[in-house]
């Protein structure tokens, strides 16, 4: 997953606007993940996970904050 959700092969922009906010959080989501240590690259992200994350972006988590939900320690 080194490149953004938010790009791809076919134009982006002709998303819908939430759809490119949702991919963009994703890729936030992606980069919290590495910076904390949570994983390493490359990640696969599958479509359990990725149904899981659109929940926290429609819940309005920030991306730290959903890597944290994901992979930080319970307490």
């Amino acid at each position: 997953m080194n490149t953004s959700y938010a790009s791809s092969s076919y134009d982006a922009w002709e998303l819908p606007p939430e759809e490119r906010e949702l991919r963009q959080w994703i890729t936030d989501w992606y980069q919290s993940a590495v910076k904390s240590g949570y994983v390493e690259p490359p990640y696969e992200l599958d479509n359990e996970m990725a149904e899981r994350l659109e929940g926290f972006f429609r819940f309005g988590l920030t991306p730290a904050e959903g890597a944290n939900v994901v992979f930080g320690t319970l307490h």
